[in-house]
């Protein structure tokens, strides 16, 4: 029963499959005969829009024909057009041109001047013997021309010097230097320095000039500018002559708000360059500057340092040059914004030229008068100064690097080099003077230059202070010295047996073999002219230690013993052995004396208080012979000066204890024998008179 049911079901699903084939068979005829009908129709709509391309496309390209004739047609209109412009432009803006420029008609001259370029390059290239090329040449340069006269004027018109007290009022700024920009200027109502809205006008007018190659303004610019900046400081420095800021430093002046009436202006100077050195310290030692510098111990500003005719000192010309500086830094915002960027190095070299000219010029004339003053009155302080300005000089050179090109960077070192030769020049003039023998009007060798009483000589007195200030400059001293192999060589030798990698060990070094030769020239002319000048052999010797143990004391005193070390490092043990070999020397003097009453035991010796006739005569011409001696050594050496207490104080011990001693034991031998009538007359001096006299030594003058 099962069988026959399953069979039923099969048969029942074979009927159903039959059904769907014959179905699916009917849709495929469907489906082709469909599609035979498409393709009769896409043939047919194929064979249509043949015929109407062929009918359509001579159409098209006539019209094609006639579309490029009319647009051939409306630029020949143009180009005519065009030509016609060039030729009626000179016409048309001959009445603008004559007119000239002005700051309500900049773009449409600028515009006609365009117009005028276009027709110049027209008749160039088609026609370049016509007439009209001539008259709009000439146009177009008449329009150049007023372009640079009202660039002239308006830069005339909105520039003007700075006020002395201004631009004194603008270095004393707290700010640094580098940042100071026009701003600051701004910040005073006494100042007129060209506005924005003109910079701008005249930006827009150099643009134009650059680009149709006409430079005038280049020029223009840069004589304008350059006047204003030379003019400034030409009142500065007639305002530092007529004024107090150079003598007394006292200045009245308002400060952003802040009256300044007490403030001295030298200590203001002072500062500005207090904050320089710290930076550049700063910067040198990575930020890791513990204490500020203090320049108040600098031979800084001396008012007396070029001598009192002289109306050009140090303090006037750091002022002048920082009025330098402050009026770049302005001058190049200024020019930043109106010159084209390919331009402003060039304009800008030119536009400092002449002031920097002047600052040049005048640091000549310090160092002419400085060479002139040690050449006529060796007035060493004034080389000081020279040092000094180095110095000051150097701290500005950062700033200076900022604002100038490479060609004022060489310009303005003129400035360096100047002070350099002349640094060099009166460094090795010391020495020569030394070497000559005196640095006064009056020979060494002349016996009233040297002191009677053999104290410190002045030679002596001056050498030790120059070099005392000169160390502070050893920075600057340094590289002038390095360039002579006088130095240089010296050097290399300490350096290998030294580790000298630091530029500041090196500079100490240099000054060190520069004190060593001055030290050396100052012994040899101190100990050779004594034994010339003093006829008195203790007078010789005591002026030779005053002046050694004046030198010695000095270097310890001043530190200057470690400088000198590092060319010699026993020098303090060479200076000692000089000053014990001249107290020796000294002492050597008593010989004289004592060699009447020593040895004792050669003296003849008294019997129960009595002498041998021949005996008397003999203790007679001892006592006569060394009471003369006394009495002469006390009376030249009652004159003689020993400043130093300590020294003084030990000679006379040592005076005691070499004669003293000596004469007591003579005394006793003698003090009861009646060795003559007139006894006093040979025993005039007893051991404490003999002390006392011996005491009194150096304390008395002639």
């Amino acid at each position: 029963m099962e069988e026959i049911t399953s069979t039923l079901q099969i048969e029942a699903k074979l009927e159903r499959e039959r059904a769907n084939i014959a179905m699916l068979e009917q849709n495929i005829n469907k489906y082709n005969e469909l599609t035979n009908q498409a393709s009769k129709i896409l043939r047919t709509f194929e064979s249509r829009l043949l015929k109407v391309e062929e009918n359509v496309s001579p159409l098209y390209k006539v019209t094609q024909s006639l579309e490029c004739q009319q647009k051939n047609l409306n630029l020949v209109i143009k180009k005519l057009d065009s030509v016609l412009e060039h030729y009626s432009c000179s016409q048309e803006l001959a009445n603008l041109i004559h007119l000239g420029v002005d700051s309500e008609n900049i773009e449409f001259f600028l515009e006609a001047l365009n117009k005028l370029k276009r027709a110049k390059e027209y008749f160039i290239s088609t026609n370049q013997g016509s007439v009209e090329l001539q008259n709009v040449t000439l146009l177009f340069n008449s329009g150049c021309d007023a372009m640079n006269s009202y660039f002239k004027q308006s830069i005339r018109r909105h520039s003007s010097p700075i006020k002395p007290i201004d631009l004194i009022d603008l270095i004393y700024i707290e700010d640094d230097t580098s940042t100071s920009t026009n701003e600051e200027i701004s910040g005073s109502s006494s100042i007129r320095h060209l506005p924005q809205d003109t910079r701008k006008e005249l930006k827009i007018i150099a643009e134009w000039l650059d680009e149709n190659l006409r430079r005038e303004y280049m020029s223009i610019y840069s004589d304008e500018r350059s006047d204003i900046i030379y003019r400034s400081l030409i009142m500065l420095k007639d305002y530092q002559k007529s004024s107090s800021l150079g003598n007394d430093s006292g200045i009245k002046m308002k400060t952003y708000g802040r009256l300044t009436s007490s403030d001295s202006g030298k200590k203001k100077l002072q500062n500005i360059f207090e904050r320089k050195a710290n930076k550049a310290l700063t910067k040198a030692t990575g930020g890791l500057l513990k204490k500020p510098l203090n320049l108040s111990n600098d031979n800084f500003l001396n008012d007396d340092m070029y001598g009192e005719n002289n109306d050009m000192e140090l303090e006037k010309y750091l002022v002048l040059l920082l009025g330098l500086q402050k009026l770049l830094v302005v001058e190049r915002q200024v020019l930043n914004d109106i010159i084209p960027q390919s331009r402003q190095n060039e304009v800008f070299s030119k536009v400092g030229m002449a002031s920097i000219d002047m600052i040049v010029k005048d640091a000549e004339q310090i160092t002419s008068r400085v060479m002139k003053a040690i050449s006529k009155n060796s007035e060493w302080s004034a080389a000081l100064a020279v040092f000094s300005a180095m110095k000051h000089v150097s701290l500005l050179q950062p700033d200076i690097e900022k604002i100038c090109n490479q060609e004022q960077k060489n310009q303005l070192s003129g400035v360096m080099n100047k002070f350099h030769l002349t640094g060099k020049s009166a460094l090795d003039q010391f020495i020569e003077s030394i070497k000559n023998e005196g640095s006064g009007q009056v020979p060494l060798t002349s016996s009233s230059n040297f002191p009677k009483d053999a104290t410190v000589h002045q030679l002596t007195s001056d050498v030790v202070w120059f070099i005392e200030h000169l160390f502070p400059y050893y920075e600057v001293i340094g590289p002038i010295l390095c360039q002579d192999s006088i130095y240089s060589q010296p050097l290399q030798q300490i350096s290998t047996m030294k580790s000298l990698n630091q530029e500041d060990q090196k500079n100490r070094a240099l000054v060190g073999i520069y004190f060593r030769k001055v030290l050396t020239e100052l012994n040899f002319t101190i100990i050779t002219k004594a034994d010339q000048i003093y006829s008195n052999e203790a007078t010789r010797q005591l002026f030779k230690l005053n002046n050694i143990y004046y030198i010695l004391k000095s270097l310890q005193r001043n530190n200057l013993l470690d400088v000198v070390k590092f060319t010699e490092v026993d020098c303090e043990k060479r200076y000692l052995k000089m000053i014990e070999d001249l107290k020796q020397a000294y002492q050597a003097t008593w010989q004289k004396l004592l060699i009447h009453i020593t040895p004792l035991e050669d003296c003849p010796k008294p019997i129960n208080g009595k002498l041998k006739d021949k005996d008397r005569a003999i203790v007679k011409e001892k006592f006569s012979n060394f009471n003369k001696e006394f009495e002469d050594s006390v009376k030249n050496q009652r004159g003689i000066s020993i400043p130093d207490l300590l020294l003084r104080e030990g000679l006379k011990r040592d005076n005691l204890e070499m004669v003293v001693p000596h004469y007591n034991a003579f005394y006793e031998l003698y003090a009861d024998c009646e060795f003559a009538k007139n006894r006093e007359k040979y025993v005039k001096y007893t051991t404490h008179h003999l002390s006392t006299l011996l005491n009194n030594l150096f304390d008395d003058r002639v």
